[in-house]
């Protein structure tokens, strides 16, 4: 009989029970966090927040004064662009192919933002511009505005073009990771409706099949050595016999069972000498 899949760690219970409770939002609110906690980001937010001050575009230098300029502004940046996080963040890994993704996002956050906005200069200037002269040429300008900046930030973000020396495009599956996880792949196991994805830098689970989530390993090595199990061949640090069937140890020494079925493909792997079967 194969072994069966490790226990879960203390803490997973709980990050389980997390999951059920409060499913995607849950999980994009904690990467928006970790994002926004980043140094990059909170200096681009700041030089942001100065450079629209100094500026002072949509005529705010004639109605604010410095100090209340600089904490409008402030407002603004701080808020459309947590709110473009968390979009992304809701959006990313979903299934969709990436530029649906991507475009659809682009036009959520520009919708988010527009909506901030008027609702920002209803309580700053007590007006609305639908209640204004050509208020609704002013609503579709800042939607204008919004979509082009949520897709400048999307270019200015995205990774670089392939040039033929570049290492490989991150596996989709990593994205339904918290940011700290995210590493190199290890392995995949079947946990319940769950599936623990490994990595070189720490484990979590996710809501979803073992099939499916081998088709978002993208380009990583790997192989389905069990029907709740699939490692990445770089990963296997030694393999042994036990009866007809064998385990797979992985860099970060856990123990892999290969059922019988899977015995060909990881000798084919060269995990295994293909020579006569032995206990």
């Amino acid at each position: 009989m194969a072994a069966a899949p490790p226990p879960l760690k203390p803490d997973y219970a709980e990050r389980r029970r997390m999951f059920v409770k409060s499913g995607a939002l849950q999980f994009a609110l904690r990467e928006t966090r970790a994002i926004l906690t980043r140094r990059m980001v909170l200096g681009g937010l700041a030089v942001a927040i100065v450079i629209l001050t100094l500026s002072a575009p949509f005529g705010t230098d004639d109605t604010l004064a410095p100090a209340p300029r600089a904490a409008y502004w402030a407002t603004v940046v701080v808020l459309t662009y947590t709110a473009g996080v968390l979009v992304n963040r809701l959006f990313a890994g979903n299934g969709w192919g990436e530029g649906a993704w991507r475009i659809v996002s682009v036009l959520v956050t520009a919708l988010v933002a527009t909506v901030i906005v008027l609702a920002l200069n209803y309580v700053t200037f007590d007006r609305t511009p639908l209640g204004m002269h050509a208020g609704w040429f002013l609503t579709v300008e800042i939607l204008v505005v919004a979509v082009l900046v949520s897709a400048g930030l999307y270019v200015w973000t995205r990774p670089a073009p392939d040039t033929g020396e570049t290492s490989p495009r991150p596996p989709a599956l990593l994205d339904r990771l918290p940011l700290d996880r995210r590493g190199p792949l290890v392995a995949i196991s079947v946990q319940d409706h769950y599936v623990q994805v490994i990595t070189t830098r720490g484990q979590d689970l996710v809501l979803m099949r073992l099939g499916d989530a081998i088709r978002e390993t993208g380009d990583v090595p790997g192989l389905q050595v069990h029907r709740s199990h699939w490692v990445a061949l770089d990963q296997v640090r030694a393999a042994r016999r036990t009866g007809e069937r064998a385990v797979l140890t992985m860099t970060g020494g856990q123990e892999i069972p290969v059922s019988r079925t899977y015995l060909p493909a990881i000798k084919d792997a060269g995990l295994l000498p293909k020579g006569k079967d032995t206990p």
